[in-house]
């Protein structure tokens, strides 16, 4: 079955079909071991922070409060239930931590150092030799944060028995399939290497017969590819050989079906011309519906343009919501204490209620209305309709004020008043909400001492000028005509999209028929934006 030793065309063939397909299953087996080794570490990871959310969760009140016998009976509790989390850390902000286990659990100011790497701002889980239980645990750590404030970190260390089970049966199964595809490789491999090598082999024994003047033997190969070719020239080498004489007055009727061939070989170019003429033809009728599935193409690329600039805009807004709300939580927090201390201080009187409820309902009726204007920002425009400019000019000052006095940036503005235009408000708010969040970005990279921005709305035969300045220092001349470009942003990478510009230009000058373009002035740079006003008598 095997000739290594006599075939040496066949020992290359074979050894280099089957190292090369060991080579790939080993490769395929390394990446897919890694792949489900991940997959596995992913699920302990889900668990994990399923587990710590409601942990966290269920422990939140006893965090702000800080009922430590509460978060250790708790705990505790929740580790006897629970036979894979080994070890329970609680790590508060002020340097105080409970380390809880199955059968005890001890309170210390200090933390070990392998834990203490793992609190970060996000979660961060790895397998990792745990000082307090002696052995090798998944140790998952979760940040405990609501309302805006970090409380401190939740640290769990799971047992790997399970893990390793999994681990130890992955493997197991990659192995027994690695020796079935090499097993597999070698028959194959010696298979091809076989077909190949069979049909050279038969035609070498025949070279050699007829170097030894042997003109009567044929080679036999059947095959349609190139050795099949190859054998048949080799037969018509020795019949030529035996008759070479009736060829040569067979020679005319050779020349004839040549040219038969050929005429054949003509006939088909030609219908293969014929067949490319018909397709040209074809793809004519079919290129007015091409264009306009370009044309959709392009219109459906404009659309996921203008929802990646919603997308960027609702995070900005989410900032937004953040820096006003701080405030009247702030606010609401000093109630309940003030509620709290006057209950244990027996001072707790209907009047100091029912003003403390009041109050309480003024700061949850003012973060509503801060909702509905931030949802309402959103809400997209269907039809044209008539707006005045410095609505929309207040409304996106209004949005991004609160970001703008945490950031100590002063604004004035110059504002005419009644101007109109027809359009769509929120889309041209939004237009002046991505120009004002760009120069914001300026003047806080650029750490400005005292940053301004000023706006002015000012009414020029039957155009509205819109003026928007900062004092930032300007923009790199050789860059200004590139910075209203798709994806174009002189920001660190991850902290721009390039969009916002681009969606503010399309707006403006696309939708609203209106022209909008920047310029460096001696503080800074402006953006101007020239809309078209909507005039009684005109």
């Amino acid at each position: 079955m095997f000739n290594f030793r006599k075939n040496r065309l066949f020992r290359k063939i074979f050894w280099l079909l089957f190292f090369g397909i060991t080579f790939v299953i080993v490769v395929f087996g390394f990446v897919g071991a890694s792949i489900q080794k991940r997959s596995i570490l992913e699920l302990l990871h889900s668990e994990a922070k399923s587990l710590a959310q409601t942990i966290t969760f269920s422990t939140t009140n006893a965090l702000i409060t800080e009922d430590s016998s509460y978060l250790i009976e708790f705990n505790t509790q929740y580790l006897q239930n629970n036979t894979k989390v080994k070890n329970i850390i609680i790590a508060k902000t002020a340097e105080q931590y409970f380390d809880i286990k199955k059968d005890l659990w001890s309170f210390d100011n200090k933390i070990d150092e392998t834990f203490k790497k793992m609190q970060k701002r996000e979660d961060v889980f790895d397998i990792i030799y745990s000082p307090n239980l002696k052995e090798n645990v998944f140790h998952y750590t979760y940040p405990m944060e609501f309302s805006g404030i970090q409380w401190g970190w939740l640290h769990l260390s799971f047992d790997l028995k399970e893990y390793n089970q999994k681990i130890d049966s992955l493997y197991k199964q990659f192995f027994v399939l690695f020796i079935a595809l090499v097993l597999l490789s070698f028959v194959i491999s010696n298979y091809v290497a076989k077909k190949f090598t069979d049909p050279i082999i038969k035609l070498n024994e025949t070279v050699s017969a007829i170097t030894s003047d042997n003109l009567d033997i044929k080679v036999v190969v059947e095959s349609n590819d190139e050795i099949g070719e190859l054998s048949s020239a080799f037969n018509d080498m020795i019949s030529q050989l035996n008759i070479s004489q009736k060829h040569l007055k067979n020679s005319h009727e050779n020349l004839e079906k040549r040219v038969d061939e050929r005429t054949s070989e003509l006939s088909h170019a030609n219908e293969r011309l014929s067949e490319k003429s018909n397709e040209l033809s074809e793809l004519n009728k079919n290129l007015d519906t091409k264009v306009k599935v370009e044309i959709e193409k392009r219109r459906e690329q404009e659309q996921m343009l203008l929802h990646q600039s919603r997308l960027a805009a609702m995070g900005e807004m989410v900032g937004n919501i953040a820096h006003q709300w701080r405030q009247p939580l702030n606010a609401l927090g000093i109630i309940i204490q003030n509620i709290q201390l006057s209950h244990k201080m027996n001072k707790l009187d209907e009047e100091f209620l029912a003003k403390s409820v009041n109050d309480s309902m003024d700061l949850t009726m003012m973060m509503s209305k801060t909702i509905d204007d931030f949802r309402n920002f959103f809400l997209p425009n269907k039809h044209e309709e008539f707006f005045f400019l410095d609505n929309s000019l207040n409304s996106s000052l209004e949005l991004i004020d609160s970001t703008f006095k945490n950031y100590n940036i002063k604004v004035f503005i110059d504002i005419d008043k009644r101007l109109e235009s027809k359009g769509f408000p929120n889309e041209f708010a939004q237009a002046i909400l991505n120009v004002l969040s760009n120069a914001k970005d300026a003047l806080i990279e650029k750490q400005i001492q005292e940053p301004k921005i000023t706006v002015s709305l000012k009414k020029n035969n039957d155009m509205g000028i819109i003026v928007i300045s900062d004092n930032a220092k300007g923009i790199d001349e050789s860059i200004i005509p590139k910075i209203f470009d798709p994806y174009f942003t002189t920001k660190e990478q991850g902290k721009g999209t390039g969009i916002g510009l681009y969606m503010s230009k399309m707006i403006i000058e696309q939708n609203m028929k209106g022209r909008i373009f920047a310029r460096n002035i001696k503080e800074g740079v402006e953006f101007v934006i020239e809309m078209p006003l909507y005039l009684e008598n005109s």
